[in-house]
């Protein structure tokens, strides 16, 4: 299955999309940036990792929040994969672009940040809002200052009324409530 999506990403000093509501500081570099040569795959940050510091374990402020959350659920930290229904793990993407434009500018950032349009693969969980999914690569951006790297192989758009237009979908495959919001 395949879906599209809308979404919000921060842009680094390279160009490179990392997602806008998630501060990467804690995690190795190149964990949580969507990647321009390929599919971006979803990873718990909840869980061992096995791309994590040499000893595969969470960062250490990390590995206290989730031991404390075990705890607390009286069992041991676990291993899945993203997304899982019990877990707040995936690549997140809302369903409308009404909804994208309706939410706020993350705060925790001061990188220019862009929207755009990401499609969205494997394992996929529906939410009234948006979406949770396994993989996902961005296919569009609105990028009015020319800030998202040239590596990305995405349609760039300088209105967020030309990307709307673009990538909702209409006819035939369009939702019934797709034709309602748009």
């Amino acid at each position: 299955m395949s879906l599209l999506g809308w979404r919000q990403w921060a842009v680094d000093g390279q160009g490179q999309l990392r997602p806008a509501w998630t501060p990467w500081s804690p995690f190795p570099p190149g964990m949580l940036l969507w990647r321009a040569d390929g599919i971006t795959q979803a990873r718990c940050l909840r869980t061992k990792r096995p791309d994590a510091a040499v000893t595969g374990e969470l960062p250490p402020e990390h590995r206290a929040q989730e031991e404390h959350r075990a705890q607390e659920e009286h069992r041991a930290p676990e291993e899945h994969r993203a997304p899982d229904e019990h877990c707040l793990c995936g690549l997140y993407a809302w369903r409308t672009p009404e909804i994208l434009a309706a939410a706020r500018r993350p705060r925790w950032t001061a990188l220019p940040c862009v929207v755009g349009v990401v499609r969205l693969g494997g394992r996929i969980i529906i939410g009234e809002r948006g979406y949770r999914a396994e993989r996902g690569y961005p296919v569009a951006v609105l990028d009015r200052d020319g800030v998202v790297s040239t590596g990305y192989a995405v349609a760039r758009y300088r209105t967020f009324s030309a990307l709307v237009a673009e990538w909702t979908p209409s006819g035939p495959e369009a939702t019934e409530t797709d034709r309602i919001a748009g």
